[in-house]
């Protein structure tokens, strides 16, 4: 699957995006949760405090932050990390 980042995750990451294979043997499906587990192993708490007030797009699809735990996510998807807005 493919993870976009913008803003400040960007920041944090140091890459647009990333590609993470979904190995099909997992009898677990990924969800955006074990998603949201996986990149903070990687790139560390700032990355979590941030996604706590982010909205992720599953592609070009916005997805309730209760619902988070029950999307699950396959190998061809498209998934965006947008930080929230500041400013004026």
């Amino acid at each position: 699957m493919k993870v976009l980042y913008f803003a400040a995750v960007r920041d944090i990451t140091q890459v647009e995006s990333d590609d993470i294979q979904v190995s099909p043997n997992n009898s677990d499906p990924w969800t955006l949760t074990s998603l949201t587990d996986h990149l903070v192993s990687k790139y560390g708490e700032k990355l979590q405090k941030i996604i706590d007030h982010a909205m992720y797009a599953v592609n070009m699809e916005y997805v309730d932050k209760e619902d988070e735990s029950k999307t699950q996510l396959s190998q061809n998807d498209e998934i965006a990390i947008i930080p929230p807005v500041s400013g004026g």
